[in-house]
């Protein structure tokens, strides 16, 4: 079962303002994700947070998982992200 989407309102606000086919890619990435979040190919998880990271292109998003939720807490460019 996959997990639901969530955005937080600053990743939601920076997703919008992202070029549609930019945001398609993000979009389709954040669909695998929730389809296996734990899957290494996808995501890695940051050391000393509950926090996964997914690089995509010139984007890196942040998000957390927890049982039903897949909450995208931020995203930014590589260089400024962390």
């Amino acid at each position: 079962m996959a997990l639901e989407i969530q955005f937080t309102a600053t990743a939601r606000k920076y997703f919008d303002s992202l070029d549609k086919p930019t945001r398609s890619r993000v979009a389709e990435k954040l669909r695998a994700i929730a389809e296996d979040p734990r899957d290494a190919r996808l995501s890695k998880p940051l050391i000393g947070t509950d926090k996964r990271s997914a690089r995509i292109g010139p984007y890196r998003v942040l998000f957390v998982i927890n049982e039903r939720f897949l909450t995208v807490v931020e995203i930014g460019p590589r260089g400024q992200i962390y």
